[in-house]
């Protein structure tokens, strides 16, 4: 059995260990305390599906590790020490969830280094990985309709949904992106006034989007503008909802903000915290993710 004297998960893991199996589920992590209670309903939907193994949360930013630490003193810690602690600890088996949207950089982590590392280590436990929320096509209609669902009645009274994604800024991935795209295109099917976004891709930024808005919705259209991340986090609070600052160039103002400059209506009702992980509908596909991986094993 390897040894660690610098990983100070190894003592926890080995004693709060209860089952056989472990399930660890990765995501990019938050410093704001919203996400963090949407972290805690995720934990809890996995616990009540997979109620046969321990549970463990890693964070991929070490940024959001250290200044949650700093902010609350509770520490979270990256997948290959989660693995690593596992690994002494004797599970027999692992298992890793994906918390991300799109299968880009973050989400490349686990398959190319986290878990090579952890077998080079420990060859004789099997390890499942289950995939990001936007896999297949099935998952892009199946998040479409209920991202439709949910604004349908706002979508009937005239308003419009514009959707915030990340996006993956390297070209290493570039279907991650392409899930952005297919899943616009779907949702242009279910309604012209839903629209997709990003802060990182180049082809789908606020400018875009404001140029596709304004063909279908005149000035004075309420807007509704909604994160696309699991959580809504820094960028949903900030760069989606952030109130007007002093001094700072309308380009970098808020979206709220900038769509307020081109005539439209966004409230502070228009603005929902709410991050894709909140709603059940969409918990139950990351879910299925994994029992359809353990299935495959």
């Amino acid at each position: 059995m390897a040894q660690s004297n610098q990983n100070p998960l190894v003592a926890e893991v080995c004693a709060s260990k209860r089952h056989d199996k472990a399930l660890i589920l990765v995501t990019f992590g938050s410093t704001y305390e919203g996400p963090h209670k949407t972290f805690a309903t995720l934990r809890q939907a996995f616990a009540e599906n997979f109620p046969d193994r321990d549970i463990y949360m890693a964070f991929t930013s070490k940024f959001c590790i250290r200044r949650w630490k700093e902010k609350t003193g509770e520490e979270y810690y990256t997948t290959d020490k989660w693995l690593e602690a596992i690994g002494e600890a004797g599970y027999r088996a692992v298992s890793i969830q994906s918390l991300h949207v799109i299968p880009g950089l973050e989400y490349s982590f686990i398959g190319d280094r986290y878990v090579p590392q952890f077998h080079r280590l420990y060859p004789h436990i099997p390890t499942t990985i289950g995939v990001p929320l936007l896999w297949s096509q099935a998952d892009i209609e199946r998040v479409g309709d209920c991202l439709y669902s949910l604004f349908r009645e706002r979508l009937e009274r005239g308003e419009a949904l514009v959707l915030m994604g990340h996006g993956n800024n390297t070209d290493k991935h570039p279907e991650a992106n392409g899930r952005y795209r297919r899943l616009h295109d779907y949702l242009q099917k279910r309604h012209p006034r839903i629209l997709i976004g990003t802060v990182d891709f180049e082809d789908m930024l606020f400018e875009d989007v404001a140029e596709r808005l304004q063909e279908v919705c005149p000035e004075g259209t309420t807007i509704n503008l909604l994160p696309l991340m699991s959580v809504a986090g820094d960028h949903a609070l900030n760069d989606m909802a952030g109130d007007e600052e002093e001094d700072t160039p309308l380009e970098e103002q808020s979206w709220k903000i900038r769509f307020r400059a081109l005539g439209y209506r966004v409230d502070e009702e228009h603005c929902h915290l709410h991050g894709l992980a909140d709603f059940a509908p969409l918990r139950q596909i990351w879910l299925d993710h994994l029992m359809a991986a353990e299935r495959e094993q």
